[in-house]
């Protein structure tokens, strides 16, 4: 009977990696020509296979790299680029996480995302062993690839966590009003903190419910319609605020689709311009960019950037901010952000924010786009 996948890594990486000359590959000398004897093996597994030293410079990754997680072999031996470049930088403090925990487990594991060449996110299981190899300690890893449909369907059950424990509060005010009222007091304050703990809790579901959708309907949609779904609804609320809207859309959107649901997308871009409109005071300034940049093998990428020049965001929240119930704001949900992303990468794409305290706020959407033969007069 044939070994499981997952047994079969474990027992290659513990196997001795030996370099054989006569057939190409790569190693930390970068010659070609030098591989593991085992390399025709490797390359037909769905798996990316590597050696690293303690330094996590790498010495060794299997050929088959650039086809399943978009990174070239030649950009990596020698060098630490997949931990410091490649990981995406939300993933980053869970995959150092296991590096610690790798001095003492001897074998650990990871899901997170790898940003290929194209700039968009691949979603992978990677295991990572400590091993003696010529005397010396080594880490072994296996990358594999998972798909993004079936990664994403979940929500992670500390997000299920935070929210019933969100629930719970407000319900828990809800029996504390209701006992008080069962003893006769009369009905006054007891009253309307009734009533708006009813409408938060609500209001908390409702969110909630939006937040853990998944797609229900993927077409090819073209992208100047998302643009126009997401920006029709905001025109009027800037302009009677006085934020300026600054639409920079590029030539090169015209006949360019996404493969996706276009109501997530919609949501997705909305979110994202409301948290835009309400960082910024009157007189201030949202842009929106849209633009397509080319990558390899003739497919192209839709660049989408809001920027605005409002309060900007802490440095020392900057990286909770797509969690979700994380907000700055007073009651607000600190969902919409979150949202955005899970939304994104639903649809095999990226959000990235950047923002400088009391200069404004950067959210830059990178979205895989087919051809469509209709033009558009944006």
């Amino acid at each position: 009977m044939a070994k499981p996948l997952a047994k079969l890594a474990l027992d290659i990486q513990r196997t001795e990696i030996t370099v054989a000359p006569d057939v190409c590959g790569e190693t930390a000398s970068g010659s070609p020509g030098a591989k593991p004897s085992s390399s025709a093996f490797f390359e037909s597994l769905p798996c990316v296979f590597y050696e690293c030293k303690s330094s996590l410079e790498l010495s060794y990754i299997s050929p088959n790299s650039f086809d399943l997680i978009g990174v070239r072999a030649s950009e990596l031996i020698g060098k630490r680029v997949l931990w410091d470049e490649k990981i995406a930088p939300e993933d980053l403090q869970a995959v150092s996480d296991k590096l610690v925990e790798l001095e003492t487990a001897g074998i650990v594991s990871v899901i997170h995302r790898i940003v290929g060449e194209s700039g968009l996110p691949l979603w992978v299981s990677h295991s990572l062993q400590r091993v003696k190899a010529q005397g010396s300690d080594v880490i072994r890893g296996c990358i594999m690839p998972l798909l993004n449909e079936k990664r994403m369907q979940g929500i992670d059950p500390a997000v299920i966590s935070r929210f019933v424990h969100k629930l719970g509060n407000q319900f828990q005010l809800l029996n504390l009003v209701i006992n008080s009222l069962r003893k006769g007091l009369p009905e006054s304050r007891e009253t309307e903190i009734l009533q708006q703990a009813v409408e938060k809790s609500i209001e908390v579901a409702r969110a909630f419910s939006d937040f853990s959708q998944a797609s229900t309907w993927m077409s090819i949609v073209d992208l100047t319609e998302i643009l126009r779904a997401a920006l029709v609804t905001k025109r009027s609320a800037f302009t009677q605020k006085g934020v300026t809207l600054d639409e920079r859309v590029s030539p090169s959107v015209g006949g360019r689709s996404v493969y996706g649901d276009p109501f997530l997308l919609e949501v997705a871009l909305s979110n994202i311009l409301h948290n835009a409109f309400e960082a910024t005071e009157a007189g201030g300034k949202v842009e929106l960019h849209a633009e397509i940049e080319p990558i390899q093998d003739l497919a192209f990428v839709a660049k989408l950037c809001v920027i605005d020049s409002g309060c900007g965001i802490p440095e020392n929240s900057l990286e909770n901010v797509l969690t979700p119930f994380f907000s700055l704001k007073k009651d607000h949900e600190g969902l919409g952000l979150s949202m955005a992303a899970r939304f994104i990468e639903l649809h095999g794409g990226i959000l990235r924010i950047t923002s400088t305290e009391g200069k404004g706020t950067k959210v830059e959407i990178t979205l895989p786009t087919v051809h469509s033969a209709q033009e558009s007069d944006f």
